[in-house]
């Protein structure tokens, strides 16, 4: 019982051949085309524009849609109004001195000068109404955060000194 093999080794066995199947046949599927009417419009109806043997200037001004509402054309043969603008005082209160002065010392002056430039500017802004709230708050953290600074190095310099003070009298 020998097979020949193909592949020139004694002994082996080729494998076997799968079934062949024959390839499936597929068709588009058919579909019928939607059946659409075109839209029919009917044309507008416009009557033909009514004049009255009114003579120009004599007619009736038409009452506003709305109260308040102005007419936007005038009417035949009148000028057209000039619309009048009140003047609304927009501009700023001025901001006050010593607001931005203790805002400009709180970074190049000792501790001591924002924070007394910063009340001062405060009790003037409540007495005038002038701007620079703001400005004067700031300056005031700014000058009590120094101050907390040099407080906290003065004592601690200090404690150094009695530290020191202590360690050499033993």
């Amino acid at each position: 019982m020998s097979q020949h093999d193909p592949s020139g080794i004694p002994g082996q066995v080729p494998p076997p051949a799968a079934p062949q199947q024959p390839a499936p046949q597929y068709s588009a599927p058919q579909y019928a085309a939607p059946q659409y009417a075109a839209p029919q419009y009917a044309a507008p109806q416009y009557s033909a524009p009514q004049y009255s043997e009114q003579q120009p200037g004599t007619e009736a001004p038409q009452q506003p849609a709305y109260p308040g509402a102005a007419q936007p054309y005038a009417a035949a043969g009148q000028p057209y109004a000039v619309p009048t603008y009140v003047p609304v005082a927009t501009t700023a209160p001025p901001t006050n001195t010593l607001s931005i002065l203790a805002l400009v010392s709180a970074f190049v002056a000792p501790f001591v000068v924002p924070v007394v430039l910063g009340h001062l500017g405060l009790s003037q802004i409540r007495r005038t109404g002038e701007g620079g709230r703001g400005l004067a708050v700031t300056a005031l953290v700014l000058g009590y955060i120094q101050v907390a600074f040099w407080a906290i190095l003065i004592a601690f310099i200090v404690w150094i000194g009695v530290v020191a003070a202590a360690g050499s009298s033993m």
